[in-house]
């Protein structure tokens, strides 16, 4: 296609990016809309994108263009202009200089830096000691083309790049830029640490093969490094089991599994939000990565996660979880919202492993729906009104799994394991709305486990301790007296009864010996209400919203994620190491065995006594 400029110029492009500072490894993915006269057109176009990268000087000969980079500068975080010579002749000739900074950065790093940072610095000690990593690829400068001096590819001079790719330099308002790319997405690079990024799009006319807007141009803020992890959170062993049930003596063929609950915070609710928060921490294609390799870390054998967005479940959680041994389960909410040009909404996703789990059956429950006979059942002047509370498009996603060993089914006594997850409607204007929720779901449990399958019950309830739902799931009832405001009379309508049992897994914290709960404790858990201190935090509040529930009678809480505290987040989430405003809880559980018979003759056949 011959594309040349035109005159008229009616096309308008407008890119807009989530945050104008970039991270290494995490995708840029900039917002582009084309207008004509005024509107959007709905004339064939294309676009065309051009990114560049900032061209700084060699930093020995300043009015030279550098043809190599010292990659350990960078790994160290060196100044990056000082990582750039002009050819190898110049970087052999400063190399005493060199390595003196070598030396001074990973000093730094040892003294003041994480376990993260302390493990770089060792490997980068010196360019001569760094061996093992070879040479990095880079296809778009050409490397492999070797200098001829030295061992390739110099260890004694470290990792290193060529930059020599003339035919790619351009300049724009007096400074030259380097080409990296030609798609509309781009990913920064560790060589681009330090530098301003420059995007270009024009719009081409697909009737006319011309150019047919003004090239819009974006500048961005240097690249920064995508931070080090933070230090990993450990399971706590939970060493007291309930002595006084008489059971089977510990045995290898006993089941156990653990657990995840997460609200990992759709995207959809972070517009115009935290913003104690960087933005390049906010946009999804970081939050993404930084969940999703939080989430491997911990190892769960089934997740439970909150929040999910629907497209987010389809193109990025389900297949990358797969990659590591998850199958998936997902229920959306009805409600969807326009966003990124499409239409979305977020549910409910549970994933388990395939080689410990096969699932039996799934249920889905939709509140709105299920609220009909309730609502039918309220005064007539307070039906329109009950129903438009009620009517709220939370779910619940529940799945019986058979537990399998070396892929068979366990035995079929305790082979069976009920899995709940669920989030409740959050505004706090409506206790009874989360009642009702509440209410219904563990009507609908009680229907498919009857107190014999391991239940787990998992979710953002969004109501605190003591709460007519919390207390209503732990303690079986809900006194008369004690319900809260319901002002359309829906309390009178709900079972607010159940048999199956139900604790609260991080309540099970305190039966850890006091020296271990001082340490571990301290400041993390209520003693009062038996709960985290939070689960979710921002800079002005702190609530408990997120909880593991079990059924004490067959279940055994054998080790439980150690919580965070205000220091561990920085006084809010979410934040740049941490991508959700809520914190994790995972809990491991061991099966309990069938009880022992109290009598020996019990389970003798008719006829036959046991010996």
């Amino acid at each position: 296609m011959d594309v040349q400029e035109n005159e008229s110029l009616k096309f308008r492009v407008k890119v807009t990016l989530r945050s104008t500072t970039p991270v290494v490894g995490i995708e840029i993915n900039p917002g582009v809309s084309v207008s004509e006269g005024g509107s959007f057109t709905v004339r064939p176009y294309f676009c065309v994108f051009s990114w560049y990268r900032e061209q700084i000087t060699c930093y020995i000969h300043h009015t030279k263009f550098p043809t190599l980079q010292c990659m350990s500068c960078v790994e160290l975080n060196v100044p990056v202009k000082e990582s750039y010579y002009c050819s190898r002749e110049c970087f052999i000739d400063s190399w005493a200089e060199h390595k003196k900074r070598h030396l001074n950065a990973t000093e730094t790093i040892s003294r003041t830096s994480t376990d993260h940072d302390q493990q770089k610095g060792r490997k980068l000690r010196s360019c001569g000691s760094w061996r093992e990593s070879g040479m990095l690829s880079w296809p778009e400068f050409g490397a492999g083309s070797w200098p001829e001096f030295g061992t390739s590819p110099w260890p004694e001079f470290g990792t290193w790049s060529l930059l020599h790719e003339s035919e790619v330099l351009v300049e724009r308002e007096g400074k030259i830029w380097f080409k990296v790319g030609s798609s509309k997405n781009y990913v920064p690079k560790v060589y681009d640490t330090g530098l301003r990024l420059r995007l270009e799009c024009v719009a081409v006319d697909c009737s006319r093969g011309i150019l047919s807007s003004p090239v819009n141009v974006t500048v961005t803020d240097p690249v920064i490094e995508f931070p080090a992890p933070p230090r990993p959170r450990s399971v706590v062993p939970i060493g007291c089991l309930q002595k006084s049930c008489n059971f089977h003596p510990q045995s290898s063929n006993y089941i156990t599994f653990s657990i995840l609950s997460y609200n990992i915070l759709s995207d959809l609710y972070t517009i115009g939000k935290y913003d104690y928060c960087p933005s390049w921490a906010l946009v999804w294609e970081y939050r993404c990565q930084n969940l999703l390799r939080e989430i491997i870390k911990y190892n769960a054998d089934i997740l439970c996660l909150q929040e999910v967005q629907s497209n987010h479940f389809e193109i990025f959680f389900e297949p990358e979880l797969k990659k590591c041994g998850y199958l998936a389960l997902y229920k959306k909410r009805s409600n969807e919202v326009y966003t990124a040009n499409q239409y979305t909404t977020d549910g409910c996703a549970t994933f388990y492993r395939h080689d410990r789990f096969r699932e039996i059956t799934k249920y889905e429950l939709e509140f709105d729906k299920m609220a009909s006979s309730v609502v039918e059942a309220l005064e007539p002047e307070l039906r329109t009104e009950g129903s438009i509370r009620l009517k709220k498009d939370n779910v619940a996603l529940i799945v019986m799994l058979e537990t399998l060993a070396n892929g068979c089914a366990c035995d079929a006594s305790q082979s069976r394991v009920c899995v709940a997850n669920t989030h409740i409607h959050s505004s706090p204007e409506l206790p009874y709305v989360k009642l009702y929720q509440v209410a219904t779901l563990l009507d609908e449990l009680e229907k498919i486990v009857q107190s014999q399958v391991p239940l787990i019950v998992c979710g953002d309830f969004n109501s605190h301790p003591q709460s007519d739902p919390h207390t209503f799931i732990v303690n079986g009832k809900l006194d008369p007296g004690k319900k809260s405001t319901d002002p359309y009379g829906i309390h009178q309508h709900l079972k607010l009864r159940h048999p199956l049992s139900l604790s609260s897994a991080y309540a099970r914290f305190f039966c850890l010996p006091d020296a271990v709960e001082d340490r571990q404790l301290l400041g993390k858990m209520n003693r009062l209400t038996r709960e985290p201190v939070f689960t979710r935090l921002t800079p002005k509040s702190s609530r408990t919203l997120d909880y593991i529930f079990y059924s004490a009678d067959n279940l055994m809480v054998e080790g439980l994620l150690e919580l965070l505290d205000r220091e561990d987040l920085c006084g809010g989430l979410p934040s740049p190491l941490w991508s959700s405003d809520h914190i994790a809880l995972m809990a491991r559980f061991r099966i309990k065995p069938p009880p022992l018979p109290s009598h020996p003759f019990e389970s003798a056949a008719p006829g036959r006594l046991l010996p």
